[in-house]
């Protein structure tokens, strides 16, 4: 049940709970049984894939301070 949660989307900060601590959407048992690659996911190699979480890992501070903002947290 806690899980449900993590992965629920809040309206008010326009984000899940897991996002804002991981970064990243979390990957769902359904995902290991029958992987799904959207766009030109499917011939990312390792390499574009870490640079690709590197990306989203600096954004992830900037996002966190935006939810912040729009809660209204001091």
């Amino acid at each position: 049940m806690l899980f449900s949660y993590k992965i629920a989307y809040k309206i008010t900060i326009g984000y899940t709970p897991y996002q804002l601590v991981y970064g990243l959407h979390p990957l769902m048992p359904t995902d290991y049984i029958m992987p799904v690659a959207s766009g030109n996911e499917r011939d990312n190699t390792p390499m574009k894939v870490l640079t690709n979480r590197i990306i989203k890992m600096e954004k992830l501070q900037e996002v966190r301070m935006l939810a912040i903002e729009t809660i209204g947290i001091q």
